[in-house]
């Protein structure tokens, strides 16, 4: 089967745009504040290298008290980790104390009563503590997720590394620190960090909560405004930057998805592109529109499954709408749908025994192969999600193997015909989910029509 322009933009390698901040604040549970300030006050463009990293900080207790500097936090894989929420995720409170990341030099900070200690702790990364690591995870998959936190408890200093599973689809480059934690690489010492015990990687966590993301751990902060408002804004501003690009997708009933992305300027080709002017526009933004006059929804961009616009032709700006449609009267697009007071859409987990598994269930595999069906990536769309009153249900389209072909010049995906799909359902909104079934009768496909031609499928508007 050939590669579609729709499948190129699934799986094309994801632009962040980042959320470099002058100042942020952060908030703990317990009602004390941190500030963190650029070290550097140079434009952010024209900053010398390493400044992006390097952030003044002072902590603010409750109730007024002198502030507290910290002195300079480091903030590594600051193109993975700039965003407001992600950044603040690394300070957080056990009991009276409150923790800060490492500082510039590797020193991890707490207060407590309002005095600052440190301790300086540093896992040694060689060839024989990563094989002691993977030899405690039963598959070797997992994936460390950036978040490192050091603690002394009673007389023995923790240091843990947190780490989730090897996610390999909505996780893979959506937002990465939503995924929940599944395990850490913990170490111990008993002489104050002179020697430290074997890394093991276990379950029982002493310093995190497992099954809960890097963002979402009950004792961190959080960003001291609303984080969809401020992702918001930022979309804004980089629209505001280069000249859109709007495409708008039409339902059924008449409503929109409106996709936005920005193309760069000429200065900005220069400098990224090495003045070769690219097809592929970066998505910014999302919006559902239900009627004419109504306000927009807005639809986080990653959970559509589209990282790139295309500034092509007309006619073949329609594969964009390819994965947004309407399958019981509500409205989808990728793998999220409007929820039930029609005021967002939701952020679904899919665990990995239905999230593009490695290997499905025997029957399942079984009936794809008695009829030559296939399923995954390759098929457009790849998945989509419905429901129906209480029960919400994540549907792959399976269709003939080799189906298709597309035109001489690839202009259109392969036509293919929805002979089946795989579905998971889920009875309490997205908590649990079962296992993948093979299934004729669809939620939201028609078997028998061709995925371009699905009843529910949304469609360029003209313009």
């Amino acid at each position: 089967m050939k590669t579609a322009l729709v499948t190129m933009l699934v799986l094309g390698l994801h632009a962040r745009s980042g959320f470099a901040r002058d100042t942020l604040e952060c908030v703990l549970p317990q009602g004390g504040r941190i500030v963190m300030e650029a070290h550097c006050k140079a434009p952010a463009g024209v900053r010398p290298a390493g400044c992006a990293t390097r952030y003044d900080t002072r902590y603010l207790a409750p109730g007024g008290a002198a502030p507290v500097e910290l002195g300079i936090t480091s903030l590594e894989r600051p193109d993975d980790a700039a965003t407001p929420a992600a950044m603040c995720a690394r300070f957080y409170v056990r009991g009276d104390t409150v923790h800060a990341p490492a500082s510039g030099k590797g020193q991890y900070r707490s207060i407590a009563k309002g005095q600052i200690a440190s301790l300086k702790a540093h896992r040694p990364h060689d060839e024989e503590v990563e094989t002691q690591a993977n030899r405690g995870s039963s598959r070797e998959a997992l994936n460390y997720s950036g978040y490192r936190r050091v603690a002394v408890l009673g007389t023995t200093w923790v240091l843990e590394e947190a780490l989730t599973r090897r996610y390999q689809g909505h996780y893979a480059d959506a937002d990465v620190y939503r995924a929940p934690l599944s395990h850490v690489l913990q170490m111990q010492s008993t002489d104050q960090g002179g020697r430290w015990s074997e890394p093991v990687v276990t379950s029982a966590s002493k310093l995190f909560t497992i099954g809960k993301s890097a963002l979402d751990q009950p004792d961190a902060a959080r960003p001291g405004f609303a984080p969809d408002e401020d992702k918001r804004r930022e979309r804004r501003i980089v629209l505001a930057q280069g000249t859109p690009l709007v495409i708008r997708c039409r339902l059924p009933d008449q409503s929109e998805f409106i996709l936005s992305g920005k193309q760069p300027d000429d200065e900005e080709i220069k400098r990224e592109w090495r003045d070769e002017r690219s097809i592929f526009v970066q998505l910014v933004s999302i919006a559902y529109v239900a009627a004419p006059g109504r306000a927009a929804i807005d639809v986080e961009p990653e959970l559509s499954m589209l990282t790139f616009l295309a500034d092509v032709p007309r006619p073949k700006r329609d594969e964009h709408c390819g994965g947004a449609g309407m399958a019981n009267g509500v409205p989808y697009i990728g793998i999220t749908m409007l929820d039930r007071d029609r005021k967002r859409f939701t952020r679904f987990t899919y665990p990995d025994k239905i999230w593009y598994p490695e290997a499905l269930p025997r029957e399942v595999s079984a009936s794809l192969k008695a009829q030559d069906l296939t399923w995954g990536r390759q098929v457009e769309p790849p998945a989509a999600v419905t429901r129906r009153n209480n029960v919400m249900a994540l549907e792959y389209p399976v269709v003939p193997e080799g189906c298709g072909g597309g035109d001489p010049r690839g202009v259109r995906p392969p036509v293919c015909t929805v002979s089946a799909v795989l579905r998971s359902e889920s009875h309490d909104n997205g908590v649990s989910w079962s296992d993948l079934a093979f299934s004729t009768a669809s939620w939201i496909f028609a078997p028998g029509k061709p995925v371009d031609q699905q009843p529910g499928r949304a469609t360029l508007a003209s313009e």
